[in-house]
C-alpha cells in the first residue's frame, strides 16, 4: 500500500509519498544516517542499521519520499505494533512528517484488523510527540524504557432492519475468574442491534489492549446481553472467541456478539 501526499511545507504544497522500500532507497538512507551520525545529529538510528537491514529484506520497511528529488526522507519498521524505529531526515524534521507516517500506520492496523497499537518510546525525547498522537505512555519496569499504546476505534453499520439490544462488555483482571469482588479495567457499552440471524451488531468496535492496564495481560471478559450473562470466562478461550471475540497481535476486539 502506498500513499501519495501533497503537504504543505514552508507555505508550499510538497509533494511526498509512503511506500514500502527499495533496493535503490538503502544506500541513500544509510548515507544521510552516516552523516547525520557524524555531526552528532540527537535521534539517530544509525546503530540500527543492520535491523532496518533486515527489516527491508523481509518486506517490512516503509519509507517517506519526497517526490521532487526522488530521495527517501523517512523511514519507519515496526508499523506502532511493536518495538520500532520511525526516523525522519534531520533537515526535513518539525515539518509535521513524522505525523503523517503515524497516520500512514495507523490506515494499515486498520486494514490488518489491528486495533492495538504499542511503541517504545525511545529516546525519551520523543513522549511529548507521541502522546500528541494519541498514545498513553506507560513508565518501563526495571530499567526499561517507557511503552506507548493506542487503542484504535473503529465504527460499524449497524443492520438496517433488527432490534435494538442492550449490550454491556467488561473487561476484568484476570482474578474475576475466582472472585465476585473485582472491578471492571473498562467497561462498554455501545449501540446495538440483533438482526434476524440472532446476531448482536455492535454500532462501533470494541477493543482492548493486553498490555496498557496493570491486571489487564490475562483479562476476564464478561458480556451481558439485556442484563443477561452470556459470557464470563478468560478472553483467549475458545469459548469467547466462538462468542465474536477476535484476537490481535496486542490485544482483541468484538464487532459482533453470537448468541
Amino acid at each position: 500500500m502506498s500513499k501519495s501526499i501533497l503537504h504543505k511545507i514552508d507555505g508550499k504544497n510538497w509533494p511526498l509519498e509512503i511506500r514500502w522500500s527499495t533496493d535503490e532507497d538503502m544506500p541513500r538512507i544509510h548515507e544521510w544516517l552516516q552523516e547525520e551520525k557524524s555531526q552528532g545529529v540527537h535521534g539517530n538510528f544509525l546503530c540500527n542499521w543492520n535491523l532496518t537491514k533486515q527489516c527491508h529484506q523481509e518486506g517490512n520497511l516503509l519509507v517517506l519520499l519526497d517526490k521532487m528529488e526522488g530521495i527517501p526522507i523517512g523511514y519507519q519498521w515496526g508499523q506502532l505494533l511493536q518495538s520500532g524505529i520511525l526516523q525522519i531526515r534531520n533537515s526535513w524534521r518539525g515539518k509535521g512528517l513524522g505525523r503523517l507516517v503515524v497516520e500512514h500506520c495507523i490506515d494499515l492496523a486498520l486494514e490488518q484488523d489491528e486495533m492495538v497499537l504499542q511503541i517504545e518510546c525511545k529516546p525519551l525525547s520523543s513522549i511529548p510527540f507521541w502522546k500528541s498522537m494519541g498514545f498513553t505512555v506507560v513508565e518501563g519496569e526495571y530499567g526499561r524504557n517507557a511503552q506507548g499504546y493506542r487503542v484504535l476505534t473503529k465504527p460499524l453499520q449497524l443492520p438496517s432492519e433488527g432490534v435494538n439490544t442492550t449490550v454491556r462488555i467488561s473487561i476484568f483482571p484476570e482474578d474475576r475468574k475466582w472472585s465476585d469482588d473485582v472491578s471492571p479495567i473498562d467497561s462498554f457499552s455501545p449501540r446495538s442491534m440483533q438482526s434476524t440471524d440472532g446476531q448482536v451488531h455492535l454500532a462501533e468496535r470494541v477493543a482492548f489492549s493486553f498490555h496498557l492496564h496493570e491486571g489487564s495481560r490475562d483479562p476476564v471478559i464478561e458480556i451481558l446481553i439485556n442484563g443477561k450473562v452470556l459470557y464470563r470466562d478468560k478472553a483467549k478461550y475458545q469459548e469467547a472467541q466462538d462468542r465474536g471475540v477476535r484476537l490481535c497481535l496486542n490485544g482483541f476486539f468484538i464487532d459482533q456478539v453470537k448468541i
